[in-house]
C-alpha cells in the first residue's frame, strides 16, 4: 500500500486549512498556516503576472509533497517521506479519487434524502479507490 505521512485538505479560493491528517508529530504546530500563507502569495504573483496556480510539487531527499486541485472548491496536499513511492503513483492515486469524492461532494449538497440508493449508509461505492 501507499502510505501518505500528511493529508491536508485546503480550500480552493482562500487556501484555508478545511482538514488535515498527520501519522506522526512534528515541531511546528502551525506549519500548515505558514503554508497557506506562502500559497497565497505565490498564487497572487501567478496572478500579477496573468497566469493560474494548478499545482505544485516539491522533492527533495527527505519528503515529496504534492498540491493538487481536488475538487471544485478544494485542493489536496499529500506528503510522503517513503522514497520508494513513485510520483507518478501519488499523482495517478489523487486522479483515480477525485471523481469520487466530487460524486460524494454532489449527494451532499443533493440533501439528506440523496443517498437512498445501495449506498444510503453514505458509504463509497464498492469500486472506488481509496488514497493512503
Amino acid at each position: 500500500t501507499i502510505c501518505a505521512d500528511e493529508l491536508v485538505l485546503f480550500e480552493r479560493a482562500t487556501f484555508l486549512v478545511i482538514s488535515k491528517s498527520i501519522l506522526s508529530g512534528h515541531a511546528d504546530p502551525h506549519r500548515f498556516e505558514k503554508i497557506s500563507n506562502i500559497i497565497k502569495q505565490f498564487k497572487l504573483s501567478c496572478s500579477k503576472t496573468q497566469s493560474q496556480f494548478a499545482s505544485m510539487q516539491v522533492h527533495n531527499a527527505a519528503f515529496s509533497a504534492f498540491i493538487e486541485g481536488f475538487t471544485t472548491n478544494t485542493y489536496l496536499m499529500v506528503i510522503t517521506s517513503d522514497p520508494n513511492i513513485q510520483p507518478a503513483m501519488t499523482l495517478a492515486n489523487l486522479t483515480a479519487a477525485q471523481p469520487v469524492f466530487e460524486e460524494l461532494l454532489q449527494h451532499l449538497s443533493d440533501g439528506p434524502g440523496a443517498l437512498n440508493g445501495p449506498n444510503a449508509a453514505g458509504t463509497l461505492p464498492e469500486d472506488s479507490v481509496a488514497v493512503y
